[in-house]
């Protein structure tokens, strides 16, 4: 493919600094762009811009650049991701269902829905139009499933699940496998039936084996825009808010609720039945063991203010040297005790 500068800036919805002519025939990173790429930069990146040669480069605002055209636009990383779809296309998918698809005949596919090899899908499910249902996917009774849906090979919905629209779900994810709760006798335990949902909101994302346990009897709920990792795991009745993004390894026990805009770096651990409030990020690694309030940023074990985590390392880090100067008072003191 190839497109000018000016073309691309078009479709973009920006202004042309330099050269629009330019013939674009690829995007790249913006160490590896050159002549015929196109790039983009934010701050504090755009200061290398005059060492760079590509044939273009999205900016936020007009920037020292050397001899490379610019194109402005209000969302850099946004336009960027915009011109890979545009040079790079997804895998085409033939619409219609494949002859090894099982599907029960009280099932309900909307318009312009591809069901692909060997896909199963129960009674009284429903998916909207325009969906992609992948190879191996096994999707339960009940099921609902709104338009534009991408379920990806060997992902598992189990009953009475509802998703909402223009959901991706990757991979060897499990959507509703029953929650883990046991009663406990004389050391013995046995299971307690979970007999909820799950509920995902529109535009969801959800990650290559990540699991999403149903509730014990309500609903485990994922808000509009979340954006869910892979091998991630939510227990049962778990809430996530609107517009959170959940990272890899990230465990968060039953009946937590959050807030909408919070942010659980990698390796995140979560006990159950509390409650995080708006705006929040943890660090990577951080346990939380009891209530977050709104608007903080937290890091450690136990999840703490990330400042008052920072300084706890610094002393952390002062320990050996503040042990041996202890050492030296301590003998100096006993030396001035027995002169008395």
């Amino acid at each position: 493919m190839k497109r000018t500068v000016k073309e691309l800036a078009e479709f973009l919805g920006g202004r042309v600094i330099g050269d629009g002519t330019r013939i674009i025939e690829d995007v790249k990173g913006l160490a590896e762009a050159e002549a015929g790429d196109i790039t983009f930069a934010v701050d504090p990146y755009t200061e290398y811009l005059p060492k760079i040669h590509a044939g273009a480069v999205i900016v936020e605002k007009e920037v020292p650049a050397g001899d490379n055209t610019l194109i402005l636009v209000d969302t850099p990383r946004l336009s960027f991701s915009k011109l890979l779809e545009l040079f790079h296309p997804r895998q085409s998918v033939e619409k219609g269902v494949h002859a090894t698809a099982v599907i029960d005949k009280t099932a309900v596919l909307g318009d312009n829905t591809a069901v692909m090899a060997y896909a199963v899908i129960g009674k009284e499910v429903y998916i909207g139009a325009n969906s992609v249902i992948y190879p191996y996917v096994f999707i339960g009774d009940r099921v609902r499933i709104d338009e534009g849906a991408v379920i990806y090979p060997g992902v598992v919905i189990f009953e009475n699940t509802v998703i909402g629209k223009n959901a991706v779900i990757r991979s060897h994810a499990v959507i509703g496998g029953e929650g883990f709760g046991f009663a406990t006798k004389d050391g013995v335990h046995t299971r307690i039936p979970q007999i909820g949902n799950v509920v995902i909101g529109d535009d969801v994302e959800i990650g290559a084996g990540t699991a999403i346990d149903n509730g014990t009897l309500g609903s485990t709920k994922v808000g509009r825009g979340t954006k869910i990792d892979n091998l991630v795991h939510l227990g049962h009745n778990v809430e996530i808010g609107e517009d959170c993004f959940v990272i890899a390894q990230t465990g968060i026990a039953g009946s937590t609720k959050t807030g909408h805009h919070v942010t659980f770096a990698g390796q995140t651990g979560c006990t159950g039945h509390i409650t995080i409030g708006d705006n929040v990020t943890f660090a990577g690694k951080s346990g939380i063991i009891g209530n977050v309030p709104s608007n903080t940023i937290n890091a450690g074990f136990p999840a703490q203010p990330h400042m008052e985590w920072s300084r706890t390392q610094v002393y952390l880090r002062r320990l050996p040297d503040l042990a041996k100067t202890v050492k030296r008072l301590e003998k100096r003191l006993a030396a001035l005790e027995g002169k008395e």
